[in-house]
């Protein structure tokens, strides 16, 4: 298994437009949608919120569980488990059917028991344990670009908002947030993409969708 690394930052849409252009000789556009497309979310936490407190308090070692499908088409589903120690990163995932993913928002989860797939094994060890549960719904629009020599990925995440996938309180009233650009590589990053980057008005951000999402969602 094969870990990759991953920086956030926070951009302005000048900002955005700027890197766009340094980075369009060299980058081509992710072949989904040209680049541009939503992505749709479902994450799951368990009875004690044991994934959004490991985030919330830094945790080295931290796991989120979430339903992913894009456009809002639920043709091509899939669970992932991404796990991340310390800045590295690596994701498992398996494919669901509609009715699988039916289930996991009415929090059964029993299709997951006795399969041979090793995160569908994870979740139905944790959903025995500690009761897993949908605890977020939420989209938002990307545009990706990809450096193929050194396997780099780009995304600029937009637009982020909840949606109605589950009852309240977890759906509500669109979100806003700032562009957030992620800069994803494995090995290293090359210097032709890393000094497009450096000396432009960007943060440096651990900023989580999920925990921005569960903390207004708490707030209100």
């Amino acid at each position: 298994m094969k870990y990759r690394n991953e920086l956030k930052f926070i951009l302005n849409s000048q900002t955005v437009e700027i890197v766009k252009q340094r980075i369009m000789p060299v980058m081509r556009r992710d072949s989904n949608s040209d680049g541009v497309y939503t992505v749709n979310n479902l994450y799951l936490d368990d009875y004690y919120d044991t994934f959004l407190n490991d985030k919330q308090v830094g945790s080295f070692s931290r796991n989120k569980y979430r339903v992913r499908f894009y456009n809002n088409n639920l043709s091509f589903i899939r669970f992932e488990n991404k796990r991340k120690d310390g800045e590295y990163s690596y994701k498992r995932s398996v494919v669901l059917t509609e009715n699988e993913y039916n289930s996991i928002k009415n929090c059964d989860f029993s299709f997951a028991d006795g399969s041979n797939e090793p995160v569908l094994k994870d979740v139905a060890t944790i959903n025995r344990t500690r009761r897993l549960r949908p605890a977020a719904a939420f989209s938002y629009k990307r545009e990706a670009f990809v450096y193929d020599p050194c396997d780099v990925r780009l995304t600029f995440d937009s637009s982020l908002r909840t949606d109605a996938f589950i009852p309240e309180p977890y759906s509500g009233l669109p979100h806003v947030m700032g562009i957030l650009l992620e800069v994803k590589y494995r090995d290293f990053l090359p210097s032709v993409i890393s000094d497009m980057i450096q000396g432009l008005p960007m943060t440096r951000t651990e900023f989580s969708k999920y925990c921005y999402i569960r903390e207004r969602e708490m707030r209100h």
